[in-house]
């Protein structure tokens, strides 16, 4: 039978002598033990009290609010300075801690219902007191998520180099699964977007999309699968297992100019593991771990997975009218 290493032995070895990533890595073992009581609710579905009211679609935010009580209530004692949490006021932690934690203590709690994966993700930036989220992603210390789903996963990196490991579900215990985690060099030809929103999109959105719904008869000759699960979390770990790319860009409706993902809490952590595995993300032209945000709450588009993929979105932003994107020639064009 295959051994594989612990998390907290592996963090232990990996953090040795940084005193950044060592208080890093002591909260996210406090966190798994958060993430394991919230996997244990969403598996038990019905037979839990917070997910029935989920499942009835009675009162989503009970679950989201017992899955904040389970991880403030482990975060108590942990070496970070300060929380942000997505929803709720700036905490105070650990003073004279070198790290703060960003956190979203559950994504996707209306997945529930549809039994689809939902998702812890967090982010540990250097304490730099006021400035402490207004830094880039660049500056993160660790970043990565928890999956609750058929297997509860944790996919994190510190930057160099993205790792997963598995809670087994007889013990609670988290192992290492894969150590620096490759993007196939080969990505699946496949695209995840809620084309729901195509006729809110930009020019240069559809027209990357249409071209690969053009498949082999268009200037990509090749057919594509589109993917939509409507979970950030699945959504990365195929990509982290198949190559291909998420879009989720800005688009024309009120409040969705800048996107919809927070920078500061899905952004950045998912761009530290993309990159980390290789891959690229950015908000179609500019890099999401460059990024600054003005406020804790800020938006952003976000693209990202096979490197070569994300640079070809780019390029279609970069293209002058004409070619694909000439008005008269265009998918909705005179002649078409």
């Amino acid at each position: 039978m295959r051994q594989f290493t612990r998390l907290e032995d592996w963090l232990g070895q990996a953090c040795a002598g940084d005193a950044a990533r060592q208080a890093a890595a002591e909260t996210l073992l406090k966190m798994a033990g958060a993430a394991r009581a919230v996997s244990h609710m969403v598996a038990r579905g019905p037979m839990d009290e917070a997910v029935a009211g989920v499942l009835r679609q009675e009162r989503p935010a009970k679950f989201d609010e017992k899955a904040g009580e389970l991880f403030m209530a482990a975060l108590e004692g942990a070496p970070v300075a300060q929380i942000a949490r997505e929803r709720g006021a700036l905490l105070e932690g650990a003073q004279g801690s070198p790290v703060a934690l960003a956190i979203d203590v559950l994504n996707g709690v209306q997945n529930i219902v549809a039994n689809i994966p939902t998702g812890s993700f967090f982010s540990f930036l250097p304490e730099q007191g006021e400035e402490t989220f207004a830094q880039p992603g660049t500056a993160q210390v660790c970043g990565g998520f928890f999956m609750y789903g058929p297997r509860t996963m944790l996919v994190f990196s510190f930057g160099e180099g993205t790792q997963v490991a598995n809670m087994d579900p007889e013990t609670g215990v988290f192992h290492i699964t894969s150590e620096n985690r490759r993007l196939p060099e080969i990505p699946a030809r496949e695209y995840a977007a809620n084309a729901s929103n195509y006729r809110f999109w930009d020019s240069a959105i559809r027209t990357y999309v249409n071209d690969m719904i053009d498949g082999a008869d268009g200037p990509r000759e090749a057919d594509y699968n589109m993917r939509w699960a409507s979970s950030l979390p699945a959504e990365t770990v195929r990509i982290l297992n198949r190559g291909g790319i998420f879009l989720y860009p800005g688009d024309a409706r009120a409040g969705h100019r800048d996107g919809r993902m927070r920078l500061l809490f899905h952004a950045n952590p998912v761009a530290l593991v993309i990159e980390g595995a290789g891959g690229a993300a950015t908000d179609g032209e500019h890099r999401i771990l460059e990024k600054r945000a003005a406020e804790r709450g800020q938006r952003t588009p976000f693209i990202f997975g096979s490197s070569s993929e994300v640079e070809r979105v780019k390029r279609y932003y970069e293209l002058p009218v004409g070619g694909t994107r000439s008005p008269l020639f265009s998918r909705r064009g005179l002649f078409r």
